[in-house]
């Protein structure tokens, strides 16, 4: 019993030196150092022009280990977010958790949900058609990580480029054709969290092979492509 008090403690002090330490100061992203769950929330801070602390967890080759990220567990820095990543800090202190949790704070943050409620939710929709391609992608197995065979990766690959992701991306084409009410963006004619959204998507690919056969398949979607350019044509984004 004392031994699960102490480590209460310890986790409690430790969160809270965590959150005090930023307070004051820009907000602190943490996560790997890697693209991943947190990419969309850099991305967000990076156009909006925000000062923040890029906090990444090196992870060690060939052994995908990371030891800050196991030490931040241990001392319960990451208890806000069930000892996951990405976890953001804000300028106070506050912690938040969950990936698009943390990229709804931000873009709602930056006034990038839109000029009412009906746009929030709209682009709240486009965002939630990008997930469902990540998602989908994921399920379809032929990622580093998948434990299919590679013939049977080759296979699920080709499937996904050539044939499932073409018809998504047709899909969230006519529907941000719907919302859009000027070409280069998915809600009415603001940059909005839907316009990065997409712009992950289709061009913040992990990999340059990746990038090419996303954007091929894409190539009958003129309204993604128009929001995807226009994000990927800002200063802030170029230069980062």
């Amino acid at each position: 019993m004392k031994f699960q008090f102490l480590l209460s403690v310890i986790a409690v002090v430790a969160q809270t030196s965590t959150a005090l330490a930023a307070a004051g100061g820009p907000p602190t992203l943490k996560y790997f150092d890697a693209r991943g769950a947190a990419e969309t929330a850099r991305i967000i801070l990076t156009f909006a022009g925000e000062e923040y602390n890029d906090s990444r967890y090196e992870i060690e080759p060939g052994t995908m280990s990371a030891p800050e990220f196991l030490k931040a567990k241990e001392t319960g820095e990451l208890d806000m977010n069930l000892n996951r990543v990405p976890l953001l800090i804000t300028e106070g202190g506050e912690i938040i958790g969950q990936s698009k949790a943390i990229e709804r704070y931000l873009a709602k943050k930056f006034g990038l949900m839109g000029s009412s409620d009906v746009e929030a939710a709209q682009i709240d929709c486009v965002a939630e058609h990008c997930r469902d391609v990540k998602d989908a992608a994921a399920r379809k197995g032929f990622s580093f990580f998948s434990q299919k065979s590679d013939e049977e990766k080759a296979v699920a690959r080709k499937e996904w480029f050539e044939s499932d992701l073409p018809a998504m991306l047709e899909k969230i084409d006519k529907s941000v054709s719907l919302t859009s009410t000027e070409s280069g963006y998915a809600v009415g004619n603001k940059s909005s969290y839907a316009d990065i959204a997409i712009f992950s998507l289709l061009k913040d690919c992990t990999m340059e092979a990746e990038k090419e056969d996303t954007l091929k398949a894409a190539e009958k979607c003129s309204a993604l492509l128009a929001i995807a350019n226009k994000i990927a044509s800002d200063e802030k984004i170029v230069a980062w």
